[in-house]
């Protein structure tokens, strides 16, 4: 069985996991650090998916250089076919709004979400996936529909098999099971790894 971490800052801990790591497997501006950013640099080859790259309320970095930065990491999820791992504080009316006026054709995965489920029924309807941390609402994990639903530790240390286990258990089902989803997943989001 293997473990997928969806959105993690450090390395996998052992041979029965899988990762995406941010900054190896992903590129993009984060928000926090847009200020700072050289539009000019080409993301690498190899990587899987753009980000993590958003809006942030809570940051220092201005608006408008957030909103230049990710409309940039928009177009290049766009332009090179590849998901999108979104970073989004208090931000989510104009997140949408991005969406739809660019006619965004790549899934965006909101990573790290913490919100209620009405909202989370918002965001599967506009075609999101939904990655869930350590910390979520309980009822808006047991409302993710299985095919948007995937798991990250983002930068907590803990073995992701862990968080498996608890979410497995929360929803009723096997870890087995669970894995199992979250691989056929992978698979849609990540195609040209298999």
């Amino acid at each position: 069985m293997t473990f997928i971490n969806f959105h993690t800052h450090r390395p996998a801990s052992s041979s029965d996991e899988r990762v995406v790591q941010d900054g190896i497997d992903t590129w993009g501006i984060h928000p926090w650090y847009a200020a700072d950013a050289d539009f000019t640099v080409s993301p690498p080859s190899g990587i899987i998916a753009i980000g993590e790259c958003g809006l942030d309320s809570l940051c220092p970095t201005p608006m408008d250089v957030q909103l230049r930065a990710f409309r940039h990491c928009i177009v290049l999820s766009e332009q090179r076919e590849l998901p999108l791992f979104l970073h989004c504080v208090r931000r989510l009316d104009p997140c949408l709004m991005l969406r739809r006026q660019m006619h965004c054709r790549q899934p965006w995965i909101w990573h790290g979400y913490r919100g209620n489920a009405r909202r989370l029924r918002l965001l599967v309807d506009e075609g999101f996936y939904i990655s869930f941390g350590l910390h979520y609402v309980p009822q808006a994990l047991l409302e993710c529909p299985p095919d948007r639903l995937l798991l990250e530790t983002d930068d907590d240390p803990r073995p992701i098999r862990e968080h498996y286990a608890r979410v497995a258990s929360r929803l009723g089902i096997e870890t087995n099971e669970l894995a199992r989803r979250m691989q056929a997943n992978f698979q849609v989001l990540f195609p040209e790894i298999f």
